[in-house]
This record gives structure tokens, C-alpha cells and sequence, in this order.
């Protein structure tokens, strides 16, 4: 049961590092690719919407919410490798349900519907 305790903390931190790459990477690129879309919807100008920016940026705000739910996904695995041993009094296994669970949250928040 330990080993299976320190797979779900691996787990869990995998999920942790994916998740701090789409809070500090793909968060803010798809907020200013959104801030461009809003840009030209607010100008009117329909050349955007058939070049390759616009391409880019819808490509960009797909790529958020992609990578999201992989890190909501990373988390829920995390969190079921780690419940058996945490019954078991493995306390590593209590660091990967908590990081699972963080980034089960963090990657419904961007990947979901869930808090809109």
C-alpha cells in the first residue's frame, strides 16, 4: 500500500506542475487572446474573423480549456490512487489526495463550466 501512496503523491504532483503550467502559461495567453477577440467584435471589422489571428487565438483559448480538463483529470486519478492508503494510515497518500483534489478544482475551474 505504501508504493501505491507514493504513485497518487507522484501522481498529485504531476497533476500540481501541470496546473501551476496553466495558471502561469496558457491562463494569461488566452486572456489576451480573448481580449483580442472582444477587440475586433467591438470594431467590427470582419477581416478578423477569417485570418490567421483569429485562427491563433481561438486555437489558443481551445489549448486553456484542453489542458484543463488533462489537469482535472490528473487530479481525480491522484485522488483515487490515493484514498485506498490513506485509509491505511499512509500519511504520502494524504498529500496526494490534497494536491489531487487542488488541481481536480483548478482544472474545473478553466477546463468547465462549473464556476461561470
Amino acid at each position: 500500500m505504501k508504493k501505491l501512496g507514493i504513485i497518487g503523491f507522484v501522481f498529485g504532483l504531476l497533476a500540481m506542475i501541470l496546473g501551476l503550467y496553466l495558471q502561469l502559461s496558457l491562463v494569461p495567453a488566452a486572456a489576451a487572446a480573448d481580449a483580442n477577440w472582444q477587440m475586433a467584435i467591438s470594431m467590427t471589422n470582419d477581416a478578423y474573423f477569417g485570418s490567421l489571428m483569429h485562427q491563433t487565438d481561438m486555437a489558443v483559448m481551445d489549448a486553456k480549456t484542453d489542458f484543463a480538463v488533462i489537469v482535472m483529470f490528473a487530479g481525480i486519478l491522484a485522488v483515487l490512487l490515493s484514498i485506498i492508503p490513506a485509509i491505511r494510515k499512509i500519511r504520502i497518500a494524504w498529500i496526494g489526495i490534497i494536491l489531487g483534489v487542488a488541481m481536480c478544482f483548478l482544472g474545473a475551474a478553466y477546463g468547465t463550466h462549473m464556476f461561470s
